[in-house]
């Protein structure tokens, strides 16, 4: 359905150099304000970007390369095809798809639409590759350490956690092709398509403007991002990789043409109870947040639904299984970030490693 390749691979060790920080930055920012707004017509330096709240989060747009008259029409088709995907998606909208499997597909199956199929397929691949490291069904778990609906986190007792994991499993959400319908076998079972959805609507999006010749644009949902073709003015487009524990300075920057990059990280949405950080990361194996070492997790993909998901099994796997998840595939590149006794380590992929 999109025209994008399956995902791919990754490896070593490097002691990050914090001396690069500020450069970085400071390049970054240079580069930000040279994408200035041109003049008339097609120039490659005018920006046309529009931001919106959906899925929970911030979704922008930028497009250059077109002129105003046919950005406009564009963009509201875009907006449009963001609004309809959220009305599949999103567990805020009660009317959503997802929540109508959540309500009823424990009771009966629930027919649903082509793309919830597909991103269920997908995301039963994505699981068995990752060992149940990726799982959708970890909604129980979320809602019990209080991340959804309030975000308010709260440390359950083990007897509680024991009891969710009892609703967690991959391999019992039941597709049915022939009758376009999903099932829960467990009562109270729950699906929670935040690892994979954002990245999703971010392909759709992507597809459509290729199919209105857009040639340069960059797509971005809550920091899952699509690079399409060069940046205004020329080149790669240039991604900051956020540092973990200091706001507003970056790791490093990767260049990206035609590329997928999503990110994973125990301070996006966090709490801290006895100097101890609960992340919103939690392994569906476990039923606790993950404990592996990861501060930050960085994924480079064809598509950036693959690029959302292995950016979350990575964190949960950890350095050394996540590089090897990501060694299995060419097309898949990616940074580790782990904290150890206070110091930051940055793991990079093979393929980044020759760049």
């Amino acid at each position: 359905m999109l025209p994008f390749r399956r995902p791919g691979g990754v490896h070593p060790v490097i002691i990050m150099n914090p001396s690069i920080r500020k450069t970085l930055i400071v390049v970054i920012s240079f580069l930000c304000l040279g994408i200035m707004p041109g003049t008339n017509g097609c120039d490659k330096k005018r920006v046309f970007k529009e931001t919106r709240s959906l899925m929970g989060t911030a979704v922008s747009v930028e497009i250059s390369g077109i002129s105003r008259s046919a950005a406009g029409p564009i963009m509201a088709e875009i907006w449009a095809e963001a609004e309809r995907l959220e009305e599949i998606f999103s567990r805020y909208l009660a009317g959503s798809e997802v929540s109508r499997v959540n309500r009823e597909a424990s009771r009966k199956p629930v027919r649903v639409g082509e793309e919830m199929l597909s991103v269920l397929e997908r995301s039963r691949q994505i699981s068995r590759m990752t060992g149940g490291a990726f799982d959708i069904t970890i909604a129980p778990l979320l809602k019990l350490w209080g991340f959804f609906p309030e975000r308010k986190g709260r440390v359950p007792a083990p007897a509680e956690i024991k009891n969710a994991l009892q609703r967690v499993d991959w391999r019992s959400v039941v597709i049915d092709r022939g009758e376009r319908s999903v099932r829960l076998l467990r009562p109270g079972m729950e699906i929670d398509l935040g690892g994979l959805a954002k990245g999703y609507v971010v392909d759709r999006i992507t597809a459509l403007l290729i199919e209105r010749g857009v040639e340069s644009a960059l797509v971005n949902a809550g920091g899952d991002i699509y690079c399409l073709g060069e940046r205004p003015g020329g080149g790669e487009w240039r991604i900051g990789v956020e540092h973990p524990r200091k706001d507003g300075q970056v790791l490093e920057v990767l260049r990206l043409r035609d590329r997928a990059v999503a990110s994973s990280g125990d301070y996006q949405n966090c709490f801290i109870r006895s100097r101890k950080r609960y992340s919103h990361i939690i392994d569906p194996r476990t039923g606790r947040p993950a404990d592996s070492a990861v501060a930050e997790t960085t994924v480079l993909a064809p598509n950036c639904l693959v690029a959302d998901a292995l950016a979350t099994a990575v964190f949960v796997l950890g350095a050394g299984e996540g590089m090897e998840l990501l060694n299995d595939d060419p097309e898949v590149e990616g940074i580790v970030v782990t904290e150890e006794e206070d110091d930051l380590k940055l793991y990079y992929s093979a393929g980044l490693m020759k760049n």
